[in-house]
C-alpha cells in the first residue's frame, strides 16, 4: 500500500497502515496522505480473498480505534477526503483519474474503518471516533467545542453531494458505488442495537439539517441510477470461476445484510448469481439505499422523513400540463414509462417488488399511471410467476406480490384488462 502495490497477506504489516493506526498524530497536510492514498493492491477475486482482506486488517482497525482517540488521524483522513470531494465535479469534467483514484482510496479506507466501528462500538463511541481532534503542538489534548456528531454530519453530507453532483461515468462509477456502500455501512448501525432508527444520531443526521435539503435530488439520482441499470465497467469487475471481484463480494455481502434489515429478516431465500450482481451494482445499491431511507424513521413525528415524502409524491416527467407543484417534494419528476418497464423486468428481485408495493400503495401518481397501461400483462405475468414459484421465493416476496395484485384488483378496469390477457 502507498505508492507500491500490496498483496492481501501483506496488509497487516504494511508500514503506511501501521503508521495510520499507530500512536503518532499525522498532520492533515503531511505528505503521508498523498503517499497513502496512492496505493494499489491486488484485488481479491473470490469470497475467501474478501474475507482475508477483513482478517488481514482487523488488527489495524482495532489499533486504529484505540489510538485514534488520541491522534485524531481519522479526522485528518476525512479532511483529505473532503478537500478532494469538494473538487470532484471539476475533476470528473477534466477526467483527472489520479485525483478520483485518490478520493476513492480515501473513501475505501474510511468505509473499512467505519464498518469495524459499526460492528464493535456503540454509536456514541463511533461518533467520538469521527470527532476526535489531534493533540496540540505541546502534546496536550485539543479543545473541541463542536457539537457531537458534527464531523459525521459533514462527512455524510459530502457523500450525498458527491452522489448528487458528480456524474456517473466509467471512471467515477466505483466512486459512486463506494459512496453508497459507505452510507449503507453507517446506516447499518441499527443491525447491532435494539433502538429504533429515529433515536440514532446517524439517522437524525440523514433526516434533518443539511442532508435533508438534498432529499428530493438524492432520491431522483438514486431512482435514475436504478432506471438506467448501468452495467459495471469491465475494468472494475474481473470474472472468476468462484465468486467475483472485491467490489462484487463487498457489495453483495453488504446488500444481503441491509436487505435483511429492511425485510425484518424475511428476505430472499435464493441468492443472485454473480452475473446478475456484477452487471448492475450501482443500480442494486441505489435501490437498496432508497429502501433503507424510506423504511426507517416512519413513526416518530419528531423526525420527519423527507426521502419517503419525495419518493411517494414524485410525478411523471412526460406528463403534459402546466400545473405547478404544491410543495417542494413534488418537484421530483421521473419518466414513468421507463420506470414501469424496469419494474416489470426486475420483479424477480424482492427488493423491486417492495419498491413497487410502496409506489402503488402510497404514490397515487404511480398507481394511476400503472392502471392506465394497455400492456398491463408485462407487470401481471411476473407477479404471477412469483406466486407460482413459491418454493423458490421468500414469504416476504410472495406476500408483497399478493398485496400488489390485491391493490391493483381494486380497480375495475384493471380486472377487465387482466381477464383479456391471452
Amino acid at each position: 500500500m502507498g505508492a507500491m502495490s500490496s498483496s492481501l497477506s501483506e496488509l497487516s504489516t504494511n508500514e503506511y497502515l501501521k503508521r495510520l493506526s499507530g500512536q503518532e498524530a499525522i498532520d492533515q497536510m503531511d505528505p503521508f496522505w498523498n503517499q497513502l492514498l496512492s496505493f494499489s493492491f491486488q484485488i481479491p477475486v473470490n469470497s475467501a480473498d474478501a474475507r482475508l482482506l477483513e482478517e488481514s486488517t482487523e488488527i489495524i482497525a482495532r489499533n486504529f480505534a484505540l489510538n485514534n482517540c488520541h491522534t485524531g488521524n481519522l479526522r485528518a483522513l476525512i479532511h483529505n477526503f473532503l478537500i478532494r470531494a469538494s473538487e470532484l465535479k471539476a475533476s470528473a469534467q477534466c477526467e483527472d483519474n489520479i485525483f478520483i483514484w485518490q478520493t476513492y482510496n480515501a473513501l475505501f479506507i474510511i468505509r473499512s474503518l467505519s464498518k469495524y466501528f459499526v460492528e464493535h462500538l456503540s454509536e456514541e463511541l463511533l461518533l467520538h471516533q469521527f470527532d476526535c481532534l489531534p493533540p496540540k503542538p505541546d502534546g496536550s489534548s485539543a479543545d473541541d467545542t463542536a457539537e457531537i456528531g458534527s464531523q459525521t454530519e459533514e462527512f455524510i453530507n459530502a457523500l450525498i453531494e458527491l452522489i448528487v453532483d458528480v456524474p456517473v461515468l466509467n471512471f467515477t462509477y466505483a466512486l459512486h458505488l463506494e459512496a453508497l456502500n459507505t452510507l449503507l455501512v453507517l446506516s447499518s448501525i441499527q443491525m447491532f442495537h435494539t433502538l429504533p432508527a429515529s433515536q440514532f444520531t446517524v439517522y437524525r443526521i440523514l433526516m434533518q439539517g443539511k442532508c435533508a435539503i438534498h432529499a428530493p435530488f438524492l432520491m431522483k439520482v438514486l431512482m435514475w441510477n436504478y432506471l438506467n441499470q448501468e452495467k459495471c465497467p469491465p475494468e472494475l469487475y474481473r470474472g472468476h470461476s468462484d465468486d467475483g471481484s472485491l467490489i462484487y463480494n463487498a457489495t453483495a455481502a453488504l446488500a444481503s445484510s441491509l436487505w435483511s434489515v429492511v425485510t425484518l429478516g424475511m428476505g430472499s431465500k435464493g441468492k443472485k448469481t454473480e452475473v446478475d450482481l456484477s452487471d448492475t451494482l450501482l443500480a442494486n445499491q441505489s435501490l437498496l439505499f432508497i429502501l433503507v431511507l424510506v423504511s426507517h424513521c416512519t413513526c416518530d413525528k419528531t423526525v420527519p422523513n423527507p426521502y419517503r415524502q419525495a419518493l411517494l409524491s414524485f410525478t411523471d416527467s412526460q406528463e403534459t400540463g402546466n400545473s405547478a407543484p404544491t410543495h417542494i417534494a413534488s418537484t421530483f419528476k421521473l419518466d414513468m414509462s421507463k420506470l414501469y418497464n424496469v419494474l416489470c423486468l426486475t420483479l424477480q428481485d424482492d427488493q423491486t417488488t417492495l419498491l413497487l408495493y410502496l409506489l402503488i400503495h402510497q404514490n397515487p401518481n404511480v398507481k394511476a399511471f400503472i392502471l392506465s397501461r394497455t400492456n398491463i400483462d408485462l407487470l401481471v405475468i411476473p407477479l404471477l410467476h412469483i406466486l407460482y414459484h413459491t418454493q423458490e421465493k421468500s414469504s416476504h416476496h410472495i406476500y408483497m406480490g399478493l398485496i400488489v395484485l390485491l391493490v391493483l384488483s381494486e380497480d375495475e378496469v384493471f380486472n377487465k384488462s387482466v381477464h383479456e390477457i391471452t
